[in-house]
């Protein structure tokens, strides 16, 4: 059972507790009191304490004390001689009233209402006068139902920032939601059966708005739009939507309108525009500016290497500390110009200019020429490498120096941190891919480290991974570009397992 503040709350969302004049509610008590031939009638609402009028008819009264309603009708024909009559507040109204019929409004379990008709002369109700206020205290609670309805309609309208219109077949305003008609400068009630044109808005706009209602009104599709129009204040952009308005039996009857102010999501995305051209100028410039500083730079260090190797040789056989510096300085040099491939290679990256011309390569051939080219730095460290590779005739769809250049840097990586025991690089092949995994003994990354190995720029704690954190991040971007995925496990003191897979060329159907 509802509590008394539960049954009111409900009471209140269906009720218009606006005492004004209601032309409806009044027509249906004018109308059960004709059919009922009595001289008063009513249309009671449930309060808090009371019950208050929402329509009435030969009564002056405006309300009468709460009390318990009947589940159905309920009729008393002769007060004198019926005990009910004895303290009832709807007779009490009325100075020596005689008869009474009450028809209760009821929502669900909770008490709404009741319609009424009193008389000073007992009397009894016809089946078809029982019929008859039966169906208005049915009318009456939908017509309840109905302005609840409407009100949170409207509601909602007025707390959306956007425009709401309707027109009728005709183009004359049946609709304009408050924010409309404020935003035309007009009161809603001036603006109903009117047209457009009658309220001189935006002139130019005319003849293609109403083009767009016939459109709406006789292919029953919603129909877009957008304006700019030029205010006082600055420009002003709005987007429109007529959808058709359909009767019971799906006629079209009319246009809804909608209309929304967005100058400033216009004014934003010039903004961002105007951002991101500002952007794209100034990565531009600064590519321009790296190539040039690179292509400049390497020549320097191409003329540093080779005068480095030009002194290597010119040194005498018993000058071993000598060619023990300049090792070192074509070394440096060999690292510099890496980094400024690097450089490039981001460049590209960044403005998706980097090149992968894909051709099918023996993956065994791959791996084994990945592995030669970094043998020398393996057996300067002391560093074991060791292969498990698939026979030959095994194809990958690559391009096969931007995959060595992927090897060469997680190959690299590997033997760089690791200072003793191995690296392994193996390759499993499936259907549609292969999987190219290295390994290696070194100390590992700390697990909270492993999401962040492939971003630009990144690099773990001093001790762990160290460099200019652009090396993982192009191998990622190049497998990637090859349509593969990449991937690292590790923990620390356990090494690192990076692995990448390539697509193999399939068959055609």
């Amino acid at each position: 059972m509802l509590s008394e503040d539960e049954q009111l709350s409900i009471v209140r969302a269906l009720t218009v507790t606006d005492p004004s004049p209601d032309p409806e509610s009044d027509e249906l008590i004018r109308y059960v009191a004709r059919v009922c031939n009595a001289p008063v009638a009513l249309l009671a609402l449930v309060g808090r304490s009371r019950l208050w009028f929402k329509s009435r008819l030969g009564l002056e009264i405006s309300e009468a004390p709460k009390f318990a309603l009947p589940q159905d009708i309920e009729v008393i024909e002769d007060a004198a001689a019926d005990p009910r009559s004895s303290g009832d507040p709807l007779l009490a109204l009325v100075p020596g009233a005689r008869f009474l019929a009450v028809a209760p409004l009821h929502e669900g379990q909770t008490e709404v209402g009741v319609v009424a008709i009193l008389d000073r002369t007992p009397r009894t109700l016809s089946a078809h006068q029982i019929d008859a206020l039966r169906s208005a205290a049915s009318q009456a609670l939908g017509l309840l139902k109905l302005r609840r309805r409407v009100r949170l309609l409207e509601a909602l309208l007025e707390s959306s920032p956007d425009q709401f219109y309707a027109f009728d077949a005709r183009g004359r305003y049946i609709y304009a939601s408050e924010r409309g008609a404020r935003a035309m400068g007009l009161d809603s009630a001036q603006m109903l059966g009117r047209t457009w044109q009658d309220l001189g808005w935006d002139p130019g706009y005319t003849a293609q708005f109403y083009g767009m209602l016939r459109l709406a009104l006789t292919t029953g599709r919603v129909v877009e739009d957008a304006r700019a129009v030029s205010t006082p204040g600055g420009m002003v952009h709005h987007e429109y939507a007529l959808a058709p308005l359909r009767g019971q039996r799906g006629e079209i009857e009319g246009v809804a309108v909608t209309a929304r102010d967005v100058t400033a999501r216009v004014a934003a995305e010039a903004e961002r525009q105007a951002a991101l051209d500002t952007a794209q100028r100034a990565v531009r410039q600064r590519d321009d500016v790296l190539a040039v500083v690179s292509h400049d730079l390497r020549n320097m260090l191409n003329v540093f290497r080779l005068t480095a190797s030009s002194l290597a040789n010119e040194l005498p056989e018993d000058a071993a500390l000598a060619r023990d510096f300049v090792g070192r300085l074509e070394r440096q040099a060999d690292a510099m110009s890496r980094l400024v491939d690097d450089l490039l290679d981001v460049a590209r990256i960044d403005a998706g200019s980097l090149r992968v011309a894909r051709t099918s390569c023996d993956a065994r051939t791959l791996a084994q020429d990945a592995l030669l080219a970094v043998q020398p730095l393996a057996a300067q460290k002391g560093i074991a490498l060791e292969a498990e590779l698939p026979g030959p005739g095994t194809l990958v769809h690559c391009d096969r120096h931007r995959i060595l250049q992927v090897f060469a840097n997680l190959l690299g990586n590997a033997i760089k941190f690791t200072e003793e025991g191995g690296v392994r690089l193996e390759v499993s092949v499936e259907q549609r891919e292969a999987c190219f995994s290295i390994s290696d003994t070194g100390a590992g990354i700390s697990p909270e480290h492993l999401p962040h190995l492939f971003e630009r720029y990144w690099q773990a704690r001093e001790g762990e991974r160290s460099g200019a954190g652009l090396g993982l991040y192009i191998a990622r971007r190049i497998v990637e570009a090859h349509g593969g995925r990449i991937w690292a496990d590790s923990a620390r003191g356990k090494g690192t397992r990076i692995s990448f897979t390539l697509i193999r060329p399939q068959p055609a159907p």
